[in-house]
């Protein structure tokens, strides 16, 4: 019965055809009652032969026969309903049949509808794909905060632009693209997040500039960086709202341009308490001599009483004086790698007036002036997006920085050009400050800054002048009674002030352009020149020609003083020849070993005769020498 519950379960035929065969058969009798009648036969077959009794045979026979009939008895029952159950096996067994057939039909149906579709959708699916705007990007693009992550939500509706507008413009005989019927909400929807990113962008970028308006506002690199970050936002308004996009430009540049000023004013106003070194009318050449002539110091009194600086100066001593012709230790503020700017603070706390001259606040202020104009052009180059029009970026920058360039050159104004400021070495140390800057604007591609330097250029060198010309008269109002002329050793050793005139003109010579050759050596040395600057010799020369400048003719109208005054007191002594040789031998010397330390020298044969015309090809510096030797010679040949 093992079999007929197998297909029991698996054709599920009905549990009352099976219990009537169980019924039918009885418990303990199997189906298979024949093939066991069957084996007894056999047995009884195989061993008839032992029976020696006929007897015993048709005893056995009877059993067999009572045996089978009561065999056949149960088959009789048994096969009637084995006959029904196999009928509605068979009718089961053909109803599956049929439909696993209904089965077949239906998968090779789906299966072509599939290739159809699939067909189909190889067509459709790019379309989709093209125009699907996923939920979680409007999301974003809604209410998502504004950081770098934001900005692929940018880039992504800015490639949908692209891609609605190619079907937008598609063809309408190709019938190979079908467009959605709501294609045209679709373009609806599309506009409206555009309009969405650019209010939001708006309100953002209005938001980052009140920072720097506000009554603390941040350092403006901390919120240009976090711009930067976000440049695209700017980028896209550009694209896609020009006249918005210049709004927002104006608006940042007044906002920079309040800034700068309010910056710049705080910081003027530290370097104003900074504290220098007082030089006033007393620091001249003419006053060493009257010092010298007068033990008591008397002269030196009543000179500080006539001048404008008496009320806040004491009289100072000649070795004072000749410590201020001596500028090497000045000079460091011209080479000094370290261009970090003085904070505030410190200005106004430093005060140590020993080595604070007035070119340290001119090189502070203007240095933190250059250092904010390169950072705001890169700015306004990287994130404004005006790279191609210089010419635009610099009247940005102009906007920006001119209230800024006004109060600069006004404290130029009061600490340099002040009619007390008698510091000549300090305006001429500004003015090389100052033309060092011009070239690193020009490294720096800000011709803006390079347009304002040549305006503090412009006050500096009258002012330079002046004080040459004051220099000067000091020497010219010397009277004889002031020029001590010791006899025992007139003809020994140099007057007093051709020491101190030799130390003030080679002060002068260290801080005069070397026929370009100096501005060409800043230039080669500095690592940030590179091939794309473009400057041309030439260029260099016409710009710093020390032939052209007001020092040069300065110098020569102080030495023209000088040789006036020695060959008015050569008179007063026996000998006016020999003193003027002694004198203007110690000045060619001097020069000679300061040249010689400085590394500049020139041909001997390049400086032959007296046509002023050959000192046009050889240094200053060397030009100040060949004129000393020149005159010693002809004293000279006189004695």
């Amino acid at each position: 019965m093992d079999s007929l519950e197998t297909l029991n379960r698996i054709l599920d035929i009905g549990q009352d055809s099976f219990k009537s065969i169980q019924e039918s058969t009885g418990k303990s009798t199997s189906i298979d009652v024949f093939s066991q009648f069957l084996s007894e036969y056999n047995s009884f077959s195989k061993d008839h032969t032992d029976f020696t009794d006929s007897s015993q045979l048709n005893s056995k026979l009877m059993e067999l026969e009572a045996k089978y009939d009561r065999y056949e008895d149960t088959i009789q029952n048994v096969i009637p309903p084995l006959i029904q159950f196999m009928n509605r096996f068979t009718e089961k067994l053909s109803e599956y049949t049929t439909e696993l057939n209904l089965i077949r039909n239906k998968s090779d149906e789906l299966k072509n509808l599939s290739l159809y579709n699939s067909k189909k959708l190889a067509n459709i699916s790019p379309v989709v794909n093209d125009l699907l705007i996923p939920p979680q990007v409007v999301h974003e693009i809604i209410s998502g905060k504004i950081n770098s992550s934001w900005i692929d939500n940018i880039n992504f509706i800015k490639d949908k632009q692209e891609m609605y507008a190619k079907y937008m413009n598609m063809d309408s005989d190709d019938s190979s693209i079908v467009l959605p019927k709501d294609f045209d909400t679709l373009c609806d929807v599309l506009e409206i997040l555009r309009t969405v990113i650019l209010e939001r962008s708006k309100k953002f970028l209005i938001s980052r500039i009140r920072i720097l308006r506000s009554y603390s506002p941040v350092p403006s690199q901390k919120v240009q960086n976090q711009l930067l970050r976000l440049k695209e936002i700017f980028k896209f308004i550009i694209e896609n709202n020009v006249s918005l996009a210049l709004e927002i430009r104006q608006a940042y540049s007044y906002t920079m341009k309040w800034y700068y000023k309010e910056y710049f004013g705080r910081y003027i106003r530290s370097l104003t308490i900074l504290q220098f070194t007082t030089i006033d009318s007393q620091y001249s050449l003419g006053n060493l001599v009257n010092n010298s002539n007068n033990s008591n110091t008397s002269g030196s009194i009543f000179a500080s009483y006539l001048s404008t600086s008496y009320a806040y100066s004491s009289p100072v001593t000649n070795q004072a004086i000749k410590d201020y012709f001596q500028i090497n230790k000045r000079l460091s503020i011209l080479t000094q790698e370290d261009n970090t700017v003085m904070v505030s603070q410190i200005a106004e706390n430093n005060k140590n007036t020993k080595n604070n001259f007035i070119e340290l606040g001119f090189k502070n202020l203007n240095l933190a002036i250059l250092d904010n104009c390169s950072v705001e052009f890169n700015f306004l180059k990287d994130f404004f997006q005006i790279t191609e029009n210089a010419t635009e970026i610099n009247g940005i920058l102009e906007q920006i920085f001119q209230p800024t360039f006004q109060q600069a050159l006004m404290y130029t104004e009061q600490i340099l050009i002040d009619t007390t400021v008698f510091d000549i070495f300090g305006v001429l140390i500004s003015i090389r400050i100052g033309q060092q800057l011009q070239i690193e604007s020009i490294k720096r591609n800000t011709p803006v800054f390079d347009s304002y330097l040549n305006d503090q250029a412009i006050l500096l060198w009258p002012k330079f002048q002046q004080l040459i010309d004051w220099q000067a008269e000091s020497l010219n109002n010397l009277s004889a009674t002031s020029f001590n002329i010791d006899v025992t050793t007139i003809l020994a050793q140099p007057h007093e002030l051709t020491i101190a005139f030799t130390t003030f003109l080679q002060s002068l010579l260290t801080l005069s352009i070397n026929d370009s050759y100096d501005m060409k050596l800043y230039l080669k040395a500095s690592d940030s020149v590179d091939e794309d600057i473009n400057l041309k010799d030439d260029d260099i020369s016409n710009k710093f020609d020390p032939r052209s400048e007001p020092l040069y003719q300065s110098i020569i109208r102080i030495r023209n003083s000088y040789e006036t005054i020695m060959t008015k007191f050569s008179k007063m002594t026996k000998s006016a020849e020999n003193f003027l040789s002694i004198n203007y031998l110690y000045l060619y010397n001097s020069l000679q070993h300061h040249n010689l330390s400085q590394n500049i020298s020139t041909s001997e044969d390049e400086t032959t005769g007296d046509d002023e015309n050959n000192y046009k090809e050889i240094p200053i510096r060397k030009e100040m020498e060949f004129h000393f030797k020149n005159l010693v010679e002809a004293y000279n040949q006189n004695t």
